[in-house]
């Protein structure tokens, strides 16, 4: 009996210590909140930021893990699942739409943010500064709203004779209505007639919504990019065929939906580079001390397959200048 109890004393003894270790490995594993604004598990953009974090070593579910939340393009699923991340105590939350950038700043001062701002972050208020973040958020800029002008450009390089333009947006989307302004600042530029189409989730009528586009009898049509139009992308482009209107988006993925053209920062670039960010920060950096980065990538994407479907003929000086 002395043999058997000193032996399972010194079993115990062995085993406490492995156990202990194995229990601190598996929760020194960094886990990194992620809201996918649509319903697709495969969203390219999710897997560019997955490409980014396997160039830099790291193996999901092994020695990083994605706790993914799918907001299907509503809104208000955001704060809660932000919430949410706040319970389970992540290392990092990703922000890749305003919506859930202010609701990560306002939930937490203390764990990491690493952003995918479309609009200007130091006048978001954000950021203190690009080179100086200085508080607990970090990442990069699209710059989606400082390039309206140049895709009114491309249309109207496209429209020589256009005179009217609509835009379409989600009028509960905070970066929507930053975009309307800025549209409607170029489009006087121009000298362009401006119309405003507004939607709003969870289910917009936007065969009603089209029929207003048709009556006001614009040129072309600029699509607002956010989580409720990203959701919507295919319906949409679908009606704008049907009018035959010539439709102008903001992100590439909007021209795989059917879009005509799409003129904006290479998103895949900036996912991945988002990964950088992160990786920085799991290894001691500060959100604070990380520079905010803008795109060095940018792209013109033109779909010939809807340009005939609605009738148009792509000039060629455009065409050559397209990236895809």
């Amino acid at each position: 009996m002395r043999y058997k109890a000193s032996t399972f004393l010194l079993v115990a003894i062995l085993t406490v210590p492995h156990l202990a270790e194995a229990q601190q490995t598996a929760k020194a594993v960094p886990r990194i909140g992620f809201i996918v604004s649509s319903g697709n598990p495969s969203s390219p953009q999710l897997e560019s930021f997955r490409l980014g974090l396997r160039d830099l070593g790291y193996v999901e579910n092994k020695n990083i893990t994605l706790e993914l939340r799918y907001a299907e393009g509503r809104l208000d699923w955001m704060a809660p699942f932000v919430r949410e991340f706040l319970e389970q105590k992540v290392d990092v939350i990703l922000g890749v739409n305003n919506v859930v950038i202010r609701a990560a700043i306002e939930a937490t001062k203390t764990i990491p943010i690493v952003m995918i701002s479309s609009i200007d972050p130091v006048a978001a208020g954000y950021v203190e500064s690009f080179g100086y973040p200085g508080r607990n958020i970090t990442g990069l800029a699209a710059l989606m709203r400082d390039l309206s002008a140049k895709r009114l450009e491309f249309l109207k390089e496209l429209l020589p004779r256009m005179s009217r333009v609509g835009v379409l947006w989600d009028a509960e989307g905070p970066g929507p209505a930053i975009a309307l302004k800025e549209y409607e600042e170029a489009a006087r530029a121009f000298k362009l007639e401006f119309h405003s189409f507004e939607i709003r989730g969870p289910n917009p009528d936007l065969t009603a919504a089209f029929r207003a586009v048709k009556t006001a009898r614009v040129d072309a049509l600029i699509v607002v990019a956010n989580p409720l139009m990203r959701q919507l992308a295919e319906k949409v482009f679908k009606l704008a065929a049907k009018y035959r209107l010539p439709s102008m988006a903001e992100e590439r993925r909007y021209v795989d939906a059917g879009a005509l053209m799409s003129y904006g920062a290479n998103t895949a670039d900036l996912y991945r580079r988002a990964a950088t960010y992160v990786d920085k920060i799991l290894k001691g950096a500060k959100p604070a001390d990380l520079p905010v980065e803008q795109p060095n990538k940018f792209e013109l994407i033109i779909n010939h397959k809807i340009a005939k479907q609605i009738g148009l003929v792509i000039p060629p000086s455009l065409s050559v200048r397209a990236d895809k």
